[in-house]
């Protein structure tokens, strides 16, 4: 042996062994990097091993039968051992393995230090256990089968939603882009962030029902799992099979269920096909975010519950279709109050442990202000259904209303992540990044989004909004016109495209606009028309106006822009009321400080009415408290600090009021000029710096007037 041993070192063998394994790391090495920088399936590494380890015998082989020689490589056997240089070929191979080995450290060192923090943000790291649940297709004649088919889509979606042993599964308004598609199943799965893709289709035929499914592996496109399913057509069999392909989904995903989640799964929503294929049609319309779309959905869900009135899910549905008349249609909230209530407490009356009611719930709990119960409930529906992005979407928002922006933007990219090519949820981290000022980020994210969906007309208004505050009037009505011709019954378009008119001083435009808007919303009542007046120097018009709007109950919705007609026009006892009732904490001795532009403006007219009441103290504190957080201000906040000018001319210095509003117009934070030569604004109306300048706002924002006449039918983009 000991002489075997001799003979393997004399002939290099051993360090030919060596080398080749050295190198063999460094390539598989290589391998794994290039794998993943041109997204190469996994099995193309796989492959380089298998004959990284085929090829070790042959090599070993080959030293030990051949040697290098200076007349070139021959068989051992041929050498004459006085002239054998096995020696030095065998120092080459020695510096040939130091090399090498100090390429693995040099290469270990980068891989575990340099490059130790550089990680990929979670959003793009690829989960395990995370799919993606295409569209099934039709396999029948009769295309009214869509709708059935798309509701065992969605119940299978509501199962796994439901699971925490899932990491991530993606919601149907993004999988919804896939129906019917040839996209590869590797495209798709980059594009979802997704490591499986289950796809299927559905074949009924009279009695019967046939359901085939395959689960892929989004990276190799090979198939992990596939099932077809022959049953009568029953409701019975129908959530039996869904039951199956979800526990089937969980096992290949290596996943473990829950004894609750087991028997979760096990549960029937409905006992109707017909209430079952109601509720899919209802969910498909929300998702369109129109004022129509919403109504249709609303008979959907009305129709499923009447045809089962045990099917918690169509109740939820029927809640998020009131909400949604709030937002889409111009309705206050109290007329919606009672009918989301009634819903959502059918549904947890039906199932206690729904995720889906507990987020409803928690939303309109945010909307009643009632902020500790709402975030309680938001969390204990996350709780229950890990994977429903609605969860992440509407806690965001609370969030965000509460000045938390990091939390509120960690909230709606978890929401993006589980749906990610759902538009609604683009717009709300729009919002989050505008408000921080984050602006060149918010317009990017309009544009893709608008690149994906040019229809859907929430971009337009975002747009318009980024366009206001930053003072581009002219072009942010180009792109509010543009939203209400997509969605005309939209108050939020509506209100703002008389408010640019008020702000670019065209009456003609603006009176007609009003008109529009008051005869479409009779009972939102805005306040826009008391602007309108204000625009034209009928102050105490649009005192009585607003005076006449709050004896008979104010929308709550509005009540800031009631309260910001008082102020310009000096009504302090009014205002007075009406700010004790909304804002008490700004009256009161309690430290206060302010989170948001809102809040700036509410202590500014507070500490106005505190300061004229002769409470000076009080309205200092407030005062102050505002000017030392202006700079805090930025984005969609931008326009609070158009208040900081009023505190100027309150305190009676005049030259500082005057380098305020210069620099809030030069920051692009001056809306309505009208303001400016208001009775709010009396003691500086003698001062001809002052006039000078409003006279220079008000050139400006004529200047935008003829440029939007000139543009106003120029391509948006």
């Amino acid at each position: 042996m000991a002489r075997v041993f001799q003979e393997l070192k004399r002939r290099n063998v051993i360090r030919v062994g060596i080398a080749y394994l050295v190198a063999a790391w460094l390539l598989l090495q290589i391998t794994d990097v290039l794998v993943s920088i041109l997204a190469l399936p996994e099995s193309a590494a796989r492959l380089v091993l298998l004959l990284l380890v085929i090829g070790l015998v042959p090599a070993l082989i080959l030293a030990w039968a051949y040697e290098l020689t200076p007349e070139g490589i021959k068989r051992e056997r041929e050498v004459d051992r006085t002239q054998s240089i096995t020696g030095v070929t065998g120092r080459k191979l020695d510096f040939a393995i130091i090399a090498m080995l100090a390429l693995a450290v040099i290469y270990l060192v980068v891989d575990n230090y340099v490059f130790e923090d550089v990680a990929l943000p979670a959003a793009d790291k690829v989960l395990e256990k995370s799919i993606a649940v295409l569209p099934f297709r039709n396999r029948s004649d009769n295309a009214a089968d869509v709708h059935f088919i798309d509701g065992i889509h969605d119940d299978i979606l509501t199962k796994l939603a439901k699971l925490a042993t899932l990491d991530k599964v993606i919601s149907r308004t993004s999988t919804e882009r896939y129906r019917d598609t040839d996209t590869p199943i590797p495209q798709i799965g980059e594009e979802l962030g997704v490591a499986t893709i289950l796809e299927g289709g559905v074949q009924r035929a009279g009695s019967r029902v046939r359901i085939n499914v395959q689960l892929i592996d989004a990276s190799t496109d090979e198939h992990l799992w596939a099932e077809t399913y022959d049953h009568e057509l029953t409701v019975e069999n129908l959530f039996a099979i869904q039951n199956e392909i979800s526990r089937e989904i969980v096992t290949a995903l290596h996943g473990v269920l829950s004894d609750e989640e087991s028997e979760r799964l096990q549960r029937m929503p409905t006992t109707s096909l017909e209430a079952h294929a109601e509720y899919a049609f209802g969910r498909k319309e929300l998702a369109k975010r129109t004022g129509e779309a919403v109504l249709k959905a609303q008979a959907h869900f009305e129709k499923a519950v009447e045809l089962d009135p045990d099917y918690a899910l169509a109740w939820v549905g029927l809640a998020d279709a009131h909400s949604m008349r709030r937002e889409y249609l111009g309705k206050s909230l109290e007329p919606t109050v009672e009918a989301r209530e009634a819903a959502i407490n059918k549904a947890l009356a039906i199932d206690a442990l729904s995720g889906e009611a507990y987020a409803s719930l928690a939303s309109l709990r945010r909307q009643q202000q009632q902020l500790e119960e709402a975030e309680e409930l938001f969390l204990r529906a996350a709780t229950l259904s890990p994977n429903y992005a609605s969860v992440y979407h509407w806690y965001s928002i609370l969030l965000h209303e509460t000045g938390r922006f990091e939390e509120a933007e960690a909230q709606i990219r978890k929401a993006i992540e589980l749906d990610p090519l759902a538009p609604v949820l683009q717009t709300s981290l729009i919002i989050v990044l505008a408000t921080v000022g984050r602006m060149d980020e918010a317009e990017a994210a309009i544009l893709e989004g608008l690149r994906r969906n040019p229809e859907f007309q929430s971009y337009y208004w975002q747009m318009a909004g980024l366009y206001m505050v930053e003072q581009r009037f002219a072009e942010g009505l180009r792109w509010t016109r543009a939203g209400v011709r997509l969605n005309p019954t939209g108050i939020n378009y509506r209100g703002i495209e008389c408010w640019f008119y008020l702000a670019l001083n065209d009456d003609e435009s603006a009176a007609r606009c009003v008109d529009a808007f008051e005869a479409d919303f009779p009972d939102a009542h805005m306040g826009m028309r008391a602007f309108l007046l204000l625009s034209r120097g009928q102050h105490d018009d649009a005192a009585a106006l607003i005076e006449t709007v709050l004896a008979a109950g104010a929308n709550p919705d509005y009540i800031g822009n009631y309260a910001q007609v008082l102020f310009i026009v000096d009504k302090w006892g009014s205002l007075r009321t009406l700010l004790e009732e909304t804002n008490p904490e700004l009256f009161g001795d309690e430290e206060w400080v302010p989170s948001g532009g809102q809040d700036f403006t509410s202590a500014v007219m507070a500490g106005s009415v505190l300061y004229t009441d002769g409470k000076l103290e009080r309205a200092n504190y407030l005062f102050d408290q505002v000017l030392a957080a202006e700079g805090l201000l930025s984005g969609y906040q931008k326009l609070g600090r158009e208040f900081v000018v009023f505190i100027h001319v309150v305190r009676g210095d005049k030259q500082k009021a005057i380098a305020a509003l210069r620099e809030n117009f030069e920051a692009g934070a001056v809306s309505f000029a009208f303001q400016y030569r208001s009775p709010v604004v009396a003691p500086m109306l003698d001062e001809p710096d002052w006039l000078a300048l409003v006279a220079e706002i008000e050139a400006e924002f004529a200047r935008q007037r003829e440029w939007y006449e000139a543009h106003k039918d120029d391509p948006l983009f």
